[in-house]
């Protein structure tokens, strides 16, 4: 520094020695400028430097001296603050003013205060969570605060969620909760565990309106339409079949603007919102008592859903501002697969199977078979939800090998179930046929195997398998060591002994009250069944439930077999067994391939079956099974279309003979498929998945796209008739120009256990034969083949003599309170079903 600061200081000091005051330099501009000011001021009135010593300045004239540098300092900072605050007001001023002159152009008339947007704009749904405004909505509903259970609150938003993972805060529901905000009710403890509602009821969905929210909380169970609600008025629900009472397997479907109309409102933060509401219930498995024709305490609500999307400042009835977000899935149907969100918008991703925007066209293989798992045998598949699956089976004998997919085509290795490492006194061989299944939050395992000491040989020659109970405690799906399983005293146990083999059934809450369903010690089974009634599903669909079998030993002629009733209880060999697969066989009779030990599955209103196909040798000895899907297809009485077979007939040419080829969907030809020497003089023949005249060729039904009959009288094969197939239908009609028919299919719908059934015929002059084929000779059987004969009446006549087809029933033999269904006839048709009411 120059010297002259050295100067001030030392006479500074020197001069207040007194009274004790120092002041410190600093080396600052600002300041510099300062001392240089008091230095000019006091070279005029202080005698100079030299003199300083003989010369003492006065005690006064030093203390204003001080006390001026001081409030120059303090105004000088002060000027200094409030210049910068000032620039700083002015940027922020002049930022703001662009930022409106972009958002609206100068020309655009002022809108007054009134009517511009609201002060916070919605923020984009990533950056918001939605919680708070689902609260705030059921706020306004004015929902007495006793319905709520905030500890079962879970945020789906798209902040709080990352729809990529399966977590413990949503369990296997991330992709159909994903943006969605879950408010838990508190249900009736009396109603939970009296009724074990989230032991033993499924999981639905039911779509609705915030007006009709306090309606059906206040009576806890979701009322139908009619019924009479606590102010004396009926509930109204708003759903397009008032009839029944629709609830969903899957919240999508629910959240439909059909089921759950959306509706607006303004929410704390001042802005427009669009809403849906969906209530997740509970739903009994079965079909509950009836009182005064109405379903009683069936459908339990335990959670409300909301979902939020913005709509700025649109207050109309039903557009949307550009503010809306891009996330508009709720608002897209994806027919047969799932949505997801875009920047450019939502779009859909169809299952195997569809295609299209939308996915509601079918492809050209939609019927097509998959091999899913190969070396894996006995599959057990269970839905988690429509996009994710567990798929488990027997594999060495040893474990159980757990399988993951998310589409249901691929399946990826998830985990190994060992029992004899989770046990640590047993080990176990002869490992087959899981059957897993979820219970709550885990999931339980059955399993046959043998059981022995860990210092002893398995499997054992003097021991059969028996049946094993194991549990996991979450998705990982660990599961520990097995226990035989043990229903209570007098009913169904495992035992470790030397046994047979059927098929039964109880309620778990009666485990004594055992059903027997199949099997050679209950029911008279033809010989093809070998003695083998086992693997039982069972699976619901549309009012019915459908009970599979497997039949004959696993490495013989194996094959499916379903049963159909309106309740479990009937479930049984008493009503119709109908044939679903058939073992094939090549054209030496050696079996080639067989099919069965099957689960099925549900995605999307879409059934699947899935299990197990054999393959052999050429001696016709099992050398492999896997795992296979098969899309299941419905008629309209809800039987299933079968999986290997095609019943094909057609009308006769006098003196013809004929052969049958097949097209396939790659455009090659097999033929002939089954040729002339085969059906002899026969009008009918039956594919089975194989060409026993076409090199023994197997074809899968999906993959046949047209028949060919062919027919001659001179040996001179180029005549035939085409006929499009759809890839599942199990019959086939040809119907040759100025060809005859000889033989009508009939086939009915079923009714109540031990209905026996008689068909009727009448000429077309108008008289009936009744009985034409009584119910003697029918029993409770829903197929039969009329060939012109009346074995009843004991007289023939031409099916082109029919003028009317009816098929009867009765119940008990009281014919006198017969219920008939029946359908005009042309006199050609070869394949007639009937209706009974």
């Amino acid at each position: 520094m120059p010297s002259i600061y050295g100067s001030v200081t030392s006479n500074t000091v020197h001069i207040n020695e007194e009274i004790n005051i120092q002041f410190h330099i600093q080396a600052n501009s600002s300041f510099s400028r300062i001392i240089h000011h008091y230095d000019t001021i006091g070279s005029q009135d202080l005698p100079r430097a030299t003199d300083i010593s003989s010369t003492i300045p006065s005690k006064r004239l030093s203390t204003v001296a001080t006390v001026f540098i001081v409030l120059a300092t303090v105004a000088g900072f002060i000027f200094l603050c409030g210049l910068l605050w000032y620039i700083y007001r002015r940027w922020k001023r002049h930022e703001s003013s662009s930022t409106r002159a972009k958002a609206k152009p100068s020309t655009t008339p002022t809108v007054p205060v009134a009517l511009v947007a609201p002060k916070l704009p919605p923020v984009d749904e990533l950056l918001q969570c939605r919680k708070p405004l689902c609260e705030d909505y059921i706020r306004k509903l004015s929902l007495p605060k006793g319905y709520f259970g905030m500890k079962y609150d879970k945020c789906f938003c798209k902040k709080c969620h990352n729809r990529s993972k399966t977590d413990d805060r949503c369990g296997n529901d991330c992709m159909e909760f994903h943006g969605w905000i879950k408010l838990g009710l508190r249900p009736s403890q009396a109603h939970t565990k009296g009724l074990q509602v989230f032991r033993e009821w499924k999981t639905s969905y039911y779509g609705t309106t915030p007006n009709r929210l306090s309606s059906i909380l206040d009576s806890r169970f979701v009322p139908l339409d009619g019924d009479t609600l606590k102010d004396g008025t009926q509930f109204k629900s708003g759903h397009p079949d008032p009839s029944h009472c629709t609830t969903c397997p899957s919240l999508s479907h629910a959240s439909e603007s059909k089921f759950a109309a959306g509706s607006t409102f303004k929410a704390i933060d001042g802005n427009n919102y669009y809403v849906r509401v969906v209530l997740q219930c509970k739903q009994r498995p079965v079909k509950a008592h009836r009182a005064n024709m109405r379903y009683i305490l069936s459908i339990l609500a335990t959670a409300i859903l909301l979902v939020i999307e913005s709509r700025g400042n649109d207050t109309s009835a039903n557009g949307f501002s550009a503010m809306r977000l891009t996330s508009t899935c709720i608002d897209f149907t994806c027919n047969t697969g799932h949505c997801i969100d875009s920047t450019t918008g939502p779009s859909c991703i169809c299952d195997e199977g569809f295609t299209g925007v939308k996915c509601d066209q079918q492809t050209s293989d939609f019927y097509r078979r998959i091999q899913l798992i190969p070396g894996l045998a006995d599959p057990d598949i269970l839905a988690i939800n429509d996009d994710l699956f567990y798929l488990t089976g027997t594999f060495d004998g040893m474990v159980l090998p757990m399988f993951q997919s998310t589409d249901l085509i691929n399946f990826q290795l998830k985990t190994t179930y060992n029992p004899s490492i989770s046990d640590s006194l047993y080990k176990y061989c002869l490992i087959w046929a899981p059957d897993l299944s979820k219970h709550g939050t885990g999931y339980d395992l059955y399993f046959s195997a043998q059981r022995v000491l860990k210092s002893s040989s398995c499997p054992v020659n003097e021991q059969d398998v028996t049946t094993f109970y194991t549990k996991a405690s979450d998705n990982n799906l660990i599961f520990g060591a097995p226990v035989l399983v043990d229903f209570g005293n007098g009913a169904p146990k495992g035992r470790i002994a030397k046994g047979g083999n059927n098929i039964a059934s109880f309620p778990l809450a009666s485990p004594t009250s055992l059903v027997a369903n199949a099997g050679p010690a209950s029911f008279s089974i033809p010989s093809s069944e070998e003695m083998i009634n086992e693997a039982p599903e069972v699976f619901w669909r549309e009012g019915q439930y459908y009970f599979f079998i497997s039949t004959a030993f696993f490495d013989s002629q194996y094959s499916m077999s379903y049963i159909m009733a309106p309740t479990i209880a009937d479930l049984t060999r008493k009503r119709a067994v109908r044939i679903h697969s058939n073992a094939q066989r090549n054209s030496a009779g050696t079996l080639v391939q067989s099919h069965g030990h099957n689960s099925i599955v549900e995605r999307r209103g879409q059934f699947f079956n899935i299990f197990h196909q054999g393959t052999f040798d050429s001696t016709g000895r099992l050398i492999e099974r896997s795992t296979f899907k098969q899309r299941l297809s419905f008629r309209s009485d809800g039987s299933i279309q079968t999986l290997n077979t095609v019943s094909i007939r057609w009308t006769q040419l006098p003196l013809h003979q004929y052969s049958i080829d097949i097209v396939k969907k790659d455009g090659s030809v097999i033929g002939p498929c089954i040729n002339f020497v085969r059906i002899g003089a026969k009008l009918e023949a039956s594919f089975i998945g194989i060409c026993p005249d076409g090199g023994d060729q197997l074809v899968n039904k999906g993959d046949i796209i047209a028949f060919r009959l062919f027919y001659t009288r001179n040996s001179i094969w180029k005549d035939f008739v085409e006929v499009k197939y759809d890839g599942v239908s199990d019959q086939l009609a040809f119907y040759l120009s100025g060809g005859i028919t000889k033989h009508i299919v009939l086939r009915w719908n079923e009714r109540l256990t031990g209905t026996k059934y008689s068909i009727d015929v009448r000429h077309k002059d108008g008289t009936w034969i009744a009985p034409c084929v009584g119910d003697l000779i029918i029993g409770s059987n829903i197929e039969y083949v009329f060939d012109r004969n009346c074995h009843t009446a004991k007289v023939f006549i031409e099916p082109n003599d029919i003028s009317y087809i009816r098929v009867c029933s009765a119940i008990n033999n009281d014919w006198g309170k017969a219920i008939c269904g029946g359908l005009p006839y042309d006199g050609k048709m070869i394949y007639v079903s009937v209706t009974i009411p």
